[in-house]
């Protein structure tokens, strides 16, 4: 398997060099032109030549000098605080320095607009709304007067049973007849347990008190709430509970937005934070029995990015098997890793690849759902590294 994965690896790369020629694209981390700078960043490391380092070098100062102008969204996911967050964590790994501290306060001030736009409309979304922000600013170690701002949000916001040790926090999610409904959204990356990795973290910064602590327990209690038979339904969380009909359940998929894996971190990392084994053991159970889902088909894996496909649980089963060396993690790496390359499989893909969109298949660079995300899941598990960059995923 490791010849085909650096063939695939070098076939990916090529691709985007390729793409990397023409203007038409938008600046975001997770899909955009960062987030192809972030694979072909990595990739130049793993070649070794000297002619793609020049490439990534000249790509890295070209979209620097004109992402402060073109870039127009202060989120995650397409916007500047996934592009700051990025710029920090280069930094704090001593991979290369992409400078603004020139224009660094007037982003700042940017951000914090639209975290306080978010704010009012009480949308707390990690990857559109002011979660992204706050998470920034924690990764910086600055404006921290800000992560307080959102923490209180977060505090005032959140539905409390009688004794506080129920937290949980309304959403608006699309159901699958495509209509708008009110939730209570449990997923890492809209919902409540990117809300439990974000009080993780503010913990881990050292800036907590009773709020936060008291909003995670109360988190993760809610979460512990809506868990499932297992042996049953084969998941054990819905993707999300219907205000207006919470008896509702579906099994939920298997991938990094939605479903058990992203909860299952979620109740680890709060475990691990709050140093409370028995949260670490539920966390852990919950992930290590996912392992035994293998059907495509059935678990809803229909692609390879990292959202919604197989390039996702792979790179979530690796980081588990790092933190833990049980062996049934990296067994599953190993067949996510195969699923990953057999959904190379179309002749006019990238690579061979397409992402599912709603109804139809399209060809993807981005980090979140297209090839350069499958190519960076690839090459750490080629080179056996750390994968560090998975901490923007919310992984580590």
């Amino acid at each position: 398997m490791e010849s085909i994965i650096k063939q695939k690896i070098d076939s990916i790369a090529n691709c985007i060099f390729a793409k990397i020629q023409k203007e038409e694209d938008s600046f975001g981390l997770y899909d955009g032109k960062f987030g192809y700078f972030l694979f072909l960043f990595y990739y130049s490391k793993y070649s070794k030549k000297k002619k793609y380092a020049n490439i990534v070098e000249n790509y890295a100062e070209k979209i620097l000098n004109e992402f402060i102008q073109r870039a127009k969204l202060h989120t995650f996911c397409g916007g500047l605080s996934g592009i700051l967050y990025l710029f920090d964590f280069l930094r704090e790994n001593d991979f290369i320095d992409m400078d603004v501290s020139n224009v660094q306060p007037l982003l700042d001030n940017y951000l914090v607009s639209g975290m306080r736009q978010n704010i009012s409309d009480n949308y707390y979304d990690f990857m559109h709304g002011a979660l992204g922000v706050g998470l920034y600013f924690l990764k910086k170690g600055t404006g921290l007067e800000y992560v307080r701002e959102l923490i209180d949000f977060l505090y005032a916001t959140a539905e409390k049973s009688d004794d506080n040790r129920i937290f949980k926090w309304k959403s608006v999610i699309i159901d699958k007849d495509e209509e708008l409904r009110s939730a209570y959204n449990l997923a890492l990356s809209h919902g409540i347990s990117s809300i439990i990795i974000f009080l993780s973290r503010v913990i881990k910064s050292g800036i907590s008190d009773n709020k936060v602590t008291e909003m995670l327990s109360g988190a993760v209690n809610y979460v512990f709430s809506q868990e499932k038979d297992f042996s049953k339904v084969r998941s054990y969380f819905s993707n999300y509970i219907l205000i207006d009909s919470p008896e509702t359940f579906s099994k939920s998929r298997l991938a990094w937005c939605y479903g058990d894996l992203g909860i299952g971190l979620a109740v680890w990392q709060a475990g691990k934070t709050l140093e409370k084994i028995e949260w670490q053991r539920k966390g852990f159970t919950i992930l290590l029995q996912s392992t035994q889902r293998r059907d495509i088909i059935e678990n809803f894996v229909r692609d390879a990015g990292i959202c919604h496909g197989s390039a996702g649980v792979a790179l979530i089963y690796r980081r588990m098997f790092m933190e833990t060396y049980r062996n049934q993690f990296k067994e599953a790496t190993a067949y996510w890793i195969q699923q990953t390359l057999n959904f190379s499989c179309f002749d006019d893909g990238l690579s061979g690849y397409k992402t599912q969109h709603k109804n139809e298949w399209i060809c993807d660079y981005s980090l979140l759902t297209g090839i350069s995300g499958i190519g960076l899941v690839l090459l750490s598990y080629l080179e056996n590294n750390q994968q560090t960059w998975d901490e923007m995923f919310l992984i580590s």
